[in-house]
């Protein structure tokens, strides 16, 4: 499975390492980048994550496989899955800025469904690796690593 790492960013960014740059609203706007990756997969929005990843994109799945830019977007393009999601949470955010590139890496609680099997919250630790390009940041690679499923109780 996929986790949705979609994102939608047009962001005309300084440098990250010098002229005066504040490094603080560098990091918040790669955060921001990477949220808006989270909420275009949320939406399964392809055409919004076509934009965002570079060329030469792939993913990593928790089970170490391996999906080209091409292959991603088809996945998302196909509607085929068992899986609902309503929402994503992500916390613990770390973030490295070099020159052009930022890795940020975080924990991500998705919630949702699957057919025939009810209510669910998975979670995983992703990393992002992105690039400086055309004036906005593009996500070059991302990895995810299950660290767990619960089934979620409804609520009261």
């Amino acid at each position: 499975m996929i986790l949705p790492a979609a994102l939608v960013m047009v962001l005309a960014l300084p440098s990250a390492g010098g002229g005066g740059t504040d490094a603080g609203a560098v990091r918040k706007e790669v955060l921001a980048a990477v949220s808006q990756v989270a909420a275009a997969g949320m939406r399964r929005d392809a055409d919004a994550l076509e934009k965002l990843y570079a060329p030469d994109y792939f993913h990593t799945n928790p089970d170490g496989s391996v999906m080209s830019r091409s292959e991603v977007l088809a996945s998302y393009r196909s509607g085929e899955t068992p899986f609902t999601f309503d929402r994503s949470e992500a916390s613990d955010e770390r973030v490295v800025l070099r020159g052009r590139f930022a890795v940020v890496n975080e924990r991500v609680a998705l919630h949702g469904e699957k057919k025939g099997s009810g209510k669910f919250a998975s979670r995983y630790r992703v990393t992002y690796l992105l690039e400086r390009s055309g004036g906005g940041w593009r996500v070059v690679n991302s990895h995810s690593s299950l660290i767990g499923i619960e089934p979620e109780a409804p609520p009261k």
